[in-house]
């Protein structure tokens, strides 16, 4: 006999559960549209089905858990004693607990599954009750646990096969993404250590997100591949090889039915508020808001000074002439050059070195007159802060790799308020792989050593007023930061170097944005030719390193050499004293682009990068179309690029020429074609403001983003009457353009003070 249960997905208009006002700090909504799409079937042995519409997409395989040196499985060695169902309520609402008891050798651990009534979200959980000795796994990518574990089949929906989206590796989950068929022969994802969240779908709207939902940094998942027969499994990671008493981990498996980027939206807005991860530092953060000059890889000063001059004198030449051109940079990254390293290349003393800024680094802040972004690395076995080595701190250092992990509170503490003196306001960890994967030993076998780690970093950030930015993270890191929010923003694809394509980050700001953590293209060129660069490279693709970087949300950082900034490209991304002026959301790849590269031949969409965004003013919506690379011809509706404007009446428009200008509806799609990194195509997608005449907001055409919340703030249309509202900079001069009766109206606003008020029909700013 089967228990079939059903979960509910909750729709606020076009969003799954979560709303999906960006940094807005607005809490999940939802409304009763979407009933019975999903279901699981509990069977009294403990397996289960994971239905949607009525269709089997994911069947369980056996749990297992390794205890005393073996592995033990449902159908062996793994007793099922106990099974029972209760009632509950939490912070969720009410649900049902399936409850099963195993004993694996010496050790009684306890699985759950718990359905939601009203919720569109299951969880799976493990509980050590008695902890656990000897579970280490054969190798440290696989799992000591499985549960929940699927068994890997093909599913044909009713017009697709099942495909999916799997993150992993490093960067926000990037360098190790997969997109396929699932399928015993298409799914190829990276799991272990490096695993990262799933999304499996059918593309016309149904998705399932699966994911760990605490614990994260000892958790990991494992593909156990037996000819045809493969398993997903999820689990705690395979070098713990002991288990507390009560230890638990949980898993979550998330439904929407309005697509991936919903999905991802919908599943991160729950975690979000589970773990209450606010907004505030996102908002705040000076390097994300601001514009700023960079210096790591990629970068023309990376290793590298003006010649016969130290690095000090090369940074203070880089702000001279920044102010005579008026680049208004608000703060510089110091990258991994600047401080002393020791074994494996690591961090030995944190502090500069003479050679590189022979008057210190306080001089050189208070002479700059920036603050500071400062990268830093793994460290090193034989750190000085290491009480091993005559230091203050606990660390635990491993002879085997010559690296180091911190355990220690107040070495953070000390750490970062030492770094204030110098103007930090964002610490950099970089190298976070390299961390977590080079201490093997503690950092893999200790299930909450990882926590600890990043736990004591983020303490010390909050104590200093400062913020993190994530480099090199895993899956693992990223959602760790649900749990501490002054982790802001992370890297989202591989470093930058001229010639690359790594600006491709529409997928992985998928997966940051759900999780409110600003993705990071890296720096950027703004011109192509840079003499004397260390890559011996040209750069052919400045404007579309540009427009990712505002469009992303995150920093926007020019690491030109002196006297070779493109200045009025630089400056369309913010205003006169370096203000982002960016989209509310970071521009992320439609549903449409994910659908096409995991169904391939099975699915008729877009063949190249698509990515979609918007600013919200008020309660408009101003979208944008960021098409930068693309085979044949793709056509875009407002549905497709996931604008929830569908009761105004919509006009789009090409950025750099107006008089193309059309009605854009689900009717009559844009068209696009021939686009390509060297000259990428931008639309803007805006509402009627009013019908008679009837007038559309082209906004500040000299900007990447034209109508930003930053510039922005309100607009009131009243009756055929419409006035915005701005911010600028005193003497700053913005140029707003309009569309009334088809015809072009410019108007200037000269700002006096910080704000000013724009009539249209008096044609005047004031």
């Amino acid at each position: 006999m089967a228990l079939t249960l059903t979960i509910l997905c909750y729709i606020a208009a076009l969003y799954c559960f979560a709303s999906a006002a960006p940094y807005d700090g607005h809490g999940p909504t939802s409304s009763q549209n979407d009933a019975d799409n999903l279901n699981l079937v509990v069977e009294k042995d403990g397996s289960y089905k994971v239905n949607v519409r009525g269709q089997t997409w994911l069947t369980s395989a056996p749990t297992f858990f390794n205890v005393d040196g073996q592995p033990h499985e449902e159908g062996g060695t793994l007793a099922l004693v106990v099974k029972d169902s209760v009632q509950g309520s939490d912070h969720f609402g009410r649900y049902t607990l399936y409850n099963f008891q195993y004993q694996a050798a010496s050790s009684r651990i306890n699985t759950n599954i718990r359905v939601y009534e009203d919720r569109p979200f299951v969880y799976f959980s493990q509980n050590y009750e008695t902890g656990a000795k000897g579970t280490q796994a054969a190798n440290v990518e696989h799992t000591i646990s499985g549960f929940p574990s699927f068994r890997v089949q093909e599913v044909t929906t009713q017009k697709e096969p099942l495909g999916y989206l799997a993150y992993g590796g490093i960067h926000t989950g990037d360098t190790g993404k997969q997109l396929g068929i699932f399928s015993p022969s298409g799914l190829n994802i990276t799991d272990g250590l490096d695993f990262g969240p799933i999304a499996l779908f059918d593309g016309s709207g149904d998705a399932l997100v699966i994911s760990p939902a605490n614990n994260f940094m000892s958790v990991s998942n494992w593909v156990i591949k037996d000819g045809d027969t493969n398993t997903l499994s999820y689990g705690i990671m395979g070098g713990v090889h002991t288990v507390p008493v009560q230890f638990g981990v949980e898993f979550l498996v998330y439904y929407c039915s309005l697509g991936v980027n919903q999905a991802f939206e919908g599943w991160g807005g729950h975690l979000r508020d589970r773990y209450g991860r606010t907004d505030k530092f996102v908002n705040d953060d000076l390097s994300i808001n601001y514009l700023g000059y960079w210096t790591d890889n990629g970068a023309y000063y990376y290793y590298l000074t003006e010649p016969q001059k130290t690095y000090q004198q090369t940074i203070l030449d880089v702000k001279a002439n920044a102010d005579q051109l008026d680049i208004p940079y608000k703060y510089v990254q110091y990258d991994s050059w600047w401080y002393y390293r020791g074994n494996t290349n690591g961090v030995k003393t944190w502090v500069a070195r003479p050679d590189i800024f022979p008057d210190g680094f306080v001089y050189l802040y208070k002479n700059l007159g920036l603050p500071t972004v400062a990268h830093n690395r793994y460290w090193a076995n034989d750190t000085t802060y290491a009480k091993a080595n005559g230091g203050q701190y606990n660390f635990i250092l491993e002879s085997s790799t010559g690296r180091a992990v911190p355990n220690d509170q107040k070495f953070w503490d000390d750490l970062l308020r030492n770094a204030s003196s110098w103007g930090l306001i964002t610490y950099e960890q970089d190298w976070l792989n390299a961390e977590f994967d080079g201490v093997i030993e503690p950092l893999h076998s200790d299930v909450t050593l990882g926590d600890t780690w990043l736990t004591q970093m983020a303490s010390a950030a909050a104590k200093n007023k400062m913020t993190i930015q994530y480099c090199m993270a895993g899956s693992r890191h990223i959602m760790h930061a649900l749990q501490t929010p002054v982790v802001t923003q992370a890297r989202a694809s591989m470093d930058y170097h001229p010639g690359r394509d790594q600006w491709k980050i529409g997928v992985s700001s998928i997966f940051s944005y759900a999780m409110r953590i600003a993705p990071f293209k890296d720096n950027f060129w703004s011109t192509s030719d840079q003499p004397g660069n260390k890559y011996k490279q040209t750069e052919p693709s400045p404007e579309t390193q540009v427009i990712v970087s505002v469009l992303s949300t995150g920093p926007v950082g020019p690491s030109d050499r002196i006297g070779y900034s493109n200045v009025s490209l630089i400056m369309r991304c913010c205003n006169a004293e370096g203000l982002i002026l960016k989209p509310s959301k970071p521009a992320t790849a439609i549903d449409d682009q994910i659908y096409q590269t995991a169904l391939g031949s099975n699915y008729n969409g877009a063949n190249g990068e698509v990515w979609t965004t918007y600013s919200a003013v008020g309660g408009l919506r101003f979208g944008i179309i960021f098409v930068p690379n693309i085979t044949g011809q793709y056509s875009i509706t407002p549905t497709k690029a996931g604008f929830n404007m569908t009761k105004n009446q919509l006009a789009v428009f090409e950025a750099h020429d107006t008089r193309t200008m059309a009605k854009f509806s689900e009717e009559q799609p844009l068209h696009i074609s021939g686009c390509v990194p060297s000259t990428p195509c931008i639309y803007h997608a805006t509402p009627l403001l009013t019908q008679y005449p009837p007038v559309f907001l082209l906004g500040e055409l000299t900007k990447v983003v034209p109508v930003s919340p930053q510039r922005v703030t309100s607009i009131d249309v009243t009756g055929n009457e419409v006035k915005l509202y701005l911010q600028g900079v005193p003497n700053e001069v913005a140029h707003f353009t309009f569309s009334v009766d088809s015809n072009m109206v410019t108007i200037s606003c000269q700002f006096g003070s910080r704000s000013a008020v724009l009539d249209l029909n008096a044609k005047s700013c004031q």
